[in-house]
């Protein structure tokens, strides 16, 4: 039994006709025989009203695409006897049920996830400049790490390759950098007249620089017609073992 002779069962049991139940879900008497006829599948949004008005939930529309066939199809597997039967008694518990073993499988999930090794495209400085800049260099490699020690929302690293940045970083650390801008105080890599640096930004009352990490090297002025880009801000530094590879070599 589809999804369309299950809207047409319930639709029955409740004592709808075609025209009525079209009305109650906003759509026209044809869209519900295509759907019932299964010649066309309702969007998610109007599958939510259907649910609601023929008052059954998504296990019940469905049913039928949990079976084995479909299961593999879907997701290239096969759930064993032992995964069916915990279906089975996850289908019998009550909404308070569901939401605490929901939460288990989620907290464990996570839990395995972080435990993973994950790649990340790594990049590094190129030629030295003036006040720790450089050029970064066009290709990156690969840094291998478990998932645990990457901060969220991580999209690519880099690896410091001076001593010009403690006590916040060390020389070899790898950081982790988000793709969004980085905000007033706060960390990122920037792009300032064809210079990479890794600075904190200083931006109030019309004034913005670019702050030195370490005591030792000079803050730089951002005079408002001069452009400075935001390449990413610097989420934290990787911890934990770390493996960089040539993206040839993987």
């Amino acid at each position: 039994m589809g999804i369309g002779e299950r809207i047409r069962r319930r639709r029955v049991e409740l004592g709808f006709t075609r025209n009525e139940l079209a009305e109650k879900v906003h759509v026209t008497p044809s869209a519900v025989a295509n759907y019932e006829n299964n010649i066309s599948i309702p969007k998610l949004e109007l599958l939510i009203s259907l649910m609601n008005t023929l008052e059954v939930d998504a296990n019940y529309l469905y049913a039928d695409y949990i079976s084995n066939p479909t299961v593999k199809k879907v997701f290239r597997f096969e759930m064993n006897e032992e995964e069916q039967e915990a279906l089975e008694k996850y289908r019998g518990l009550t909404e308070n049920g569901k939401r605490l073993v929901r939460i288990v499988i989620n907290e464990e999930y996570e839990r395995v996830k972080s435990q993973r090794w994950v790649a990340l495209q790594c990049y590094f400085p190129g030629v030295r400049k003036t006040n720790a800049g450089f050029l970064l260099q066009e290709y990156a490699k690969r840094v291998q790490v478990k998932g645990q020690h990457v901060p969220k929302g991580t999209n690519y690293c880099f690896q410091i390759q001076i001593d010009k940045y403690e006590p916040v970083f060390r020389k070899y650390d790898i950081i982790a950098i988000s793709e969004e801008e980085a905000s007033h105080n706060e960390i990122g890599m920037f792009c300032f007249k064809g210079i990479c640096y890794i600075r904190t930004l200083y931006r109030k009352d019309g004034v913005c620089r670019l702050r030195a990490l370490n005591v030792m090297e000079p803050d730089i002025e951002v005079e408002k017609e001069e452009e400075l880009r935001c390449l990413g801000k610097v989420l934290g530094k990787i911890y934990g073992e770390c493996k960089i590879l040539d993206l040839d070599k993987e």
